[in-house]
């Protein structure tokens, strides 16, 4: 409903009810409906019955919804039963308003209807007001009161007119913009949240993109709070304006609104920080990106040397970390500004190309200029492959690289932008794709940042506002005496919370955005590599398969190469073919270096042609220039130059190496005498003849001895049977057999069944261990140092040992030199040929040092030189790449590779090693172990023994049989067969009596032999 009046204004909200005239029927049907309101449709799918469901209406009620029950319904809804009365049944003024109000008054009593009245007018002192009016409310209210509320009677009369007031709905007092809010029993107040925004007159995409995200939040109805934008504009050729846009952001301090930034700008002074506490920016903080780059850069492209390229202040500010890599407009950093070439790119890209011999760009610039500055690059060949560009502006991607791409663009072009969640976060399964999705979709960095503000404030808005009830709206005015009290909350949420759709969005204190995740590309095939993130710092993105479809474009950058390979002549790294002239290109050549590049080409899958030069390259002082392969390096008129260069500091000063292929240094040829002839007996060696000899004399008085003063101890004399108590006589056990055994089971370290009883026995027992432990411990320790030293060695063993009888205090090496500049003849040659030869001629006599690569070479072909003592110094030889070449780790790594496999033992071994030399081997053994011919004698002596002891049992074994035939009376041979036949039957344990046979006289004889060895085994027995 609407109608005008010259200074009124009534807008009625209504809600049309069913009428009956009993008021007790009447109450039970408005609950019920009111229940009713609370069920949806798919409710009675499951449940039919009403009451059931008017009974689960409390449990499901949402958070913050409140069922009234049937009491709470009646007092609020119904009014009291005789109560009733009309203002407007005495006299209505002739006038639309009041006769509007008079057809709706006793429907808004009874409950029937519900009408909110909005008024615009002027007070009494003129000023202009408004507000929302709830007349059921205001009836009701005047009613009870008659106070406070609206003088119904004298408006209705048309005495009074109709003014809203602070107790109503709301109220607005323009003059100083106050506002009031207030909620009744019908009518809950959602308060406007103004959102004001200022763009350029050519920003039409992020006004869309502010339009959309705000549409987007008030969708999601943020604790029934709501945002209504204000938007000006601002021209683009007013300078006045542009210098004072400032000015906002101190205004915005003063009244404490808050202030959101979405654009690069450069960093805050720390006053201007004081003065901007109210002003919050989602753009990515210029400090933090530069950081980003610095990463990129150095950590994971491994640039030194580079030219920066910049446009605007804020891109020399994006790339000030990267000036601190090396020395600013050293030979690595060089710094150009586009606007010093604004008449002519093409003189920048000359000297790049030309000057500079610059393989590494890095270009910050608008998008709109970056295409026309790269189809000009490509005249200079700055486009081909082995060059590398890296585009720093957040934008590169929109800037329409794909136009103008094509197979000439064979540069490894990168560059980074914001990493947002999904690639169109904002399109939620749209059938229509409307424009502000179009713009979202392009991922340009403005949009989407003002689309991270808005969500950002909405959210932070909400928190605060829905802890800090009531609400109350800030002040219109810039002259207000007091700023806002909400917008310092809003602001510190803002820093606290992260509401974002590109990726880690968090605020620092100051209100600049310092945490962000940067994506790292290609532009030309907008293609993801990497993810950088200010905590983790780079790491390699897992891509898609399904991004790697045939519908991407081509990436040109990505074919294979041909590679410039930089050499000289040198045996045997880099040769001609004896029959070169059949062959053509590359084929022609060989040598380990050729077979080294080969190798690598095929791990890496380029290809590759040879250029020659004089040397590998010599440093001149006085031009400061280099010659051979450094120069070709220098220049980039070659990738890779490989030969037997050296790794050096001044090299790699203006050239890199990778991971070195052959290690080098000096060592010692010598002369290789043939090693002496072992001895079997070595074991004899650790004591000296004498010293045997005195050993078996000691062992012979020592037995003597022991017999001797045993039969003189009484305590060694014992009965010869135990269990006679009183015997007839006594007998020791220390004849000269058991005495020897004795001592030989001391000295052998295996002791003896039998051991003596009395003190001075004893006594004499471990002087003679103590002997034979010395003496055992002594051989052992000699036996071992004789067997292990007893090898051949040379009498020069290392450095020191050439110099030893000078007493200088000079170091070794000065030593060395000193002592071969005074020998006579001199101990220096021409040539390494001659040095081998004096080596092989002097035989032991001479020594010389040369170069290990040189060394194993000449080894390998005379078998009569050896290399003694250690490695003196260390060298390397590597392939030299240019400056900062993005392929030198590849390079590292395929010859990591090659070692892995042995490859490159195989190239040495083929090109070091002669196949037709056979060398007498001399079996030496190292450590601790010793050969079968120094332990030979050992094997002897054990030898001997066992024959020694098998010699003896066989003899004793035939003097029993004969010794049984006597006494059994059988013959010898019968005697024989059957001591021969019981000895073979391993398994019988117990042994008869007799053999054969005989009479009782044998059988008493044999049984009294057995009687007298069983009293000698006891008797044996019982003195152990």
């Amino acid at each position: 409903m609407y109608e005008k009046e010259p200074d009124l204004k009534i807008f009625g909200a209504e809600k049309q009810r069913k009428q009956t005239s009993d008021m007790e029927r009447k109450h039970g049907t408005a609950y019920t409906n009111y229940l009713n309101s609370f069920i949806k449709v798919e409710d009675r799918r499951y449940l039919t019955n009403d009451s059931a469901m008017h009974r689960l209406v409390p449990l499901r009620a949402t958070v913050g919804t409140m069922v009234m029950t049937p009491s709470q319904f009646n007092e609020v809804h119904l009014p009291a039963l005789g109560k009733f009365f009309s203002f407007s049944e005495k006299s209505v003024a002739n006038d639309p308003l009041t006769m509007a109000l008079a057809e709706r008054e006793k429907l808004n009593a009874s409950k029937t209807l519900s009408t909110v009245i909005f008024v615009s007018t002027r007070d009494s002192k003129g000023f202009s007001v408004s507000g929302y009016i709830d007349l059921e409310q205001s009836l009701r209210s005047f009613k009870a009161a008659g106070v406070k509320g609206h003088p119904w009677a004298d408006i209705f009369a048309g005495r009074r007119r109709l003014e809203p007031n602070q107790q109503d709905l709301s109220f607005i007092t323009w003059n100083n913009g106050k506002v009031f809010y207030n909620e009744s029993d019908n009518y809950k107040i959602i308060p406007d949240a103004l959102r004001s925004a200022i763009f350029y007159e050519n920003e039409k995409d992020i006004e869309l993109s502010f339009d959309q995200a705000f549409r987007e939040v008030n969708n999601l109805k943020f604790a029934e709070l709501r945002f209504v934008t204000i938007k000006r504009f601002m021209p683009t050729n007013d300078s006045f304006l542009l210098q004072q846009i400032n000015i906002v952001a101190q205004i915005a301090n003063t009244t404490g609104i808050p202030h959101i930034e979405y654009d690069l700008k450069l960093e805050a002074t720390r006053q201007e920080h004081l003065n901007h506490q109210m002003s919050v920016s989602v753009a990515p903080s210029l400090s933090v990106l530069s950081r980003a780059y610095f990463e990129i850069i150095k950590t994971n492209y491994e640039w030194r040397t580079f030219t920066l390229i910049y446009e605007t202040p804020e891109g020399l500010a994006r790339l000030q970390d990267l000036m601190n890599i090396q020395a600013l407009n050293s030979d690595y950093v060089k710094l150009r500004n586009l606007a010093d070439y604004s008449d002519d790119y093409r003189v920048l890209w000359k000297e790049a190309d030309e000057t500079l011999h610059e393989q590494r760009i890095i270009l910050d610039c608008e998008p709109k200029t970056l295409k026309e500055l790269l189809r000009i690059s490509m005249d200079f060949k700055l486009q081909g492959p082995f060059r590398n560009w890296f585009l720093t502006h957040l934008d590169t991607h929109s800037s329409g690289l794909k136009d103008i791409y094509n197979e000439d663009f064979k540069a490894n072009i990168t560059s980074v932008r914001m990493k947002i969640v999904d690639p169109n976060p904002f399109e939620r399964k749209k059938t229509r794709i409307s424009k502000v999705d179009q713009i979202l979709g392009n991922q340009t960095m403005l949009p989407i940042l003002i689309f991270d503000a808005v969500v950002l404030f909405a959210s932070s808005a909400r928190n605060v506002i829905a802890a800090m009830q009531p609400f109350h709206p800030p002040n219109r005015h810039c002259g207000s005496p007091s700023p806002w009290m909400l917008g310092p909350f809003i602001v510190n949420e803002m820093k606290t919370i992260s509401e974002d759709d590109t990726e880690n969005m968090k605020l620092d204190e100051n209100g600049q955005r310092t945490h962000f995740n940067l994506e790292i590309y290609k532009p030309t095939v907008n293609e993801p590599m990497m993810i950088w993130t200010p905590d983790s710092g780079i790491k390699t993105r897992r891509l898609n398969l399904e991004l790697d479809s045939a519908g991407s474009p081509q990436d040109f950058s990505e074919q294979r190469r041909v590679y410039t390979v930089v050499t000289h002549y040198e045996e045997p790294y880099f040769m001609m073919k004896e029959d070169h002239e059949n062959f053509r290109g590359r084929e022609k050549y060989e040598g380990y270096a050729v077979d080294l590049i080969r190798k690598i080409s095929e791990l890496m899958e380029f290809d590759y042609e040879f250029v020659i030069v004089s040397g590998n390259g010599k440093y001149n002082p006085e031009t400061k220039q280099w010659d051979g392969i450094i120069r070709k390096l220098i220049d980039h008129h070659a990738q890779i130059g490989v030969c037997d260069l050296t790794i050096t500091q001044l090299r790699r000063s203006v050239v890199d190496f990778t991971v070195p292929f052959m290690q080098l240094g000096i060592s010692i040829l010598h002369y290789k005498s043939p090693p002496e002839p072992k001895n079997q007996f070595a074991f004899l060696k650790p004591f000296a003849v004498e010293v045997w000899i005195y050993m078996i004399f000691a062992q012979l008085v020592m037995t003597l001895a022991f017999v001797f003063i045993a039969r003189l101890s009484y305590r060694e004399w014992l009965p010869p049977n135990p269990a006679i108590q009183d015997p007839d006589e006594l007998e020791n056990i220390w004849n000269v057999n058991n005495s020897t055994w004795l001592m030989v089971g001391s000295i052998m370290q295996q002791g003896c069944d039998i051991l003596p009883r009395g003190p001075h026995m004893r006594i004499l027992t471990g002087m003679w261990w103590f002997f034979a432990l010395m003496m055992l411990s002594t051989y052992t320790a000699n036996l071992a140092a004789f067997l292990t030293s007893n090898k051949w060695q040379s009498s020069i063993k290392s450095l020191q040992d050439l110099i030893e009888q000078d007493e200088s205090n000079d170091t070794d090496y000065q030593r060395a030199w000193n002592q071969m500049k005074d020998f006579n003849p001199s101990a220096f040659t021409s040539t390494n040929k001659e040095g081998v030869a004096r080596v092989r001629k002097e035989k032991g006599d001479y020594a010389f040092l040369m170069e290990t690569t040189s060394l194993t070479y000449n080894i390998e072909r005379n078998c009569d030189l050896t290399q003694i003592g250690e490695q003196i110094g260390e060298k390397h030889y590597g392939l030299a790449v240019p400056l900062g070449a993005d392929y030198r780790t590849n390079l590292s790594v395929s010859i990591l590779q090659l070692s892995e496999k042995g490859e490159l033992y195989k190239m040495k071994n083929k090109w070091w090693k002669n196949h037709n030399v056979t060398c007498d081997s001399f079996h030496e053994v190292d450590g601790d172990e010793l050969s079968i011919i120094e332990l030979g004698g050992v094997f002897l002596v054990l030898a001997g023994g066992v024959l020694t002891g098998v010699i003896l049992g066989i003899f004793e074994f035939l003097w029993n049989v004969q010794h049984v035939a006597v006494e059994e009376r059988v013959t010898p041979w019968q005697a024989l067969k059957a001591e021969l036949a019981f000895a073979l039957k391993f398994w019988v344990r117990k042994k008869p009596m007799r053999i054969s046979g005989s009479s009782d006289k044998s059988s008493s004889r044999r049984s009294s032999g057995s009687r007298r060895s069983s009293k000698e085994k006891t008797r044996s027995k019982t003195v152990s």
